[in-house]
């Protein structure tokens, strides 16, 4: 690819890692990929290989995956990958470079709610 079609490159990709429970305590990860161009959108989903007994060992599987589809099938346009089912206990070095306004709230204390706390709050 050289330098003008690289920059004439208008594709962008939106990259999810999401979590299946796949059977009764097997869960299964899946990255859903969504690409638009200026007048067309197309999407796929690519699902991890094998399925876990924990959330959390899938969850290291999704983003692994996502990382992988964002270097390889994803590499011709700008692409983010939106953990927005990933919890905040997935290991570090895989959501160090996402802000962590886009991963899920781990469930407070006192409550084990997720979420809208702060939609009341501001009420």
């Amino acid at each position: 690819m050289d330098t003008y079609a690289a920059f004439a490159s208008k594709v962008s990709y939106t990259i999810r890692p999401r979590v299946h429970e796949a059977d009764l305590g097997e869960y299964r990860g899946c990255v859903e990929v969504i690409g638009r161009e200026s007048d067309w959108t197309f999407s796929f989903t690519r699902f991890c290989e094998v399925a876990r007994p924990s959330r959390e060992r899938a969850e290291h599987d999704a983003m692994r995956l996502a990382q992988h589809l964002r270097d390889t099938e994803c590499g011709d346009g700008k692409s983010w990958i939106l953990p927005g089912q990933i919890s905040q206990t997935g290991e570090q070095a895989l959501l160090a470079d996402i802000p962590s306004s886009l991963l899920n709230p781990s469930p407070g204390p006192a409550t084990g709610r997720r979420g809208k706390r702060h939609l009341r709050v501001a009420a």
